[in-house]
């Protein structure tokens, strides 16, 4: 389960930076903005995905 979430989480980010890069003549700036903010979201829950886990655990 842990894997799947990870692998989800990976393909999320790389999606978000993907469409950041080939989208950033095409948006608007509070678009860019949403988009940079949901990479970022993304980021930080697999960065803390494992500590949640083990505090879950413990």
């Amino acid at each position: 389960m842990e894997s799947s979430k990870r692998y989800l989480l990976q393909a999320e980010i790389e999606y978000w930076h993907e469409m950041l890069r080939l989208n950033r003549n095409r948006v608007t700036r509070n678009k860019e903005e949403e988009m940079r903010a949901c990479l970022k979201n993304a980021v930080h829950a697999l960065n803390t995905y494992p500590a949640e886990t083990l505090r879950a655990a413990a």
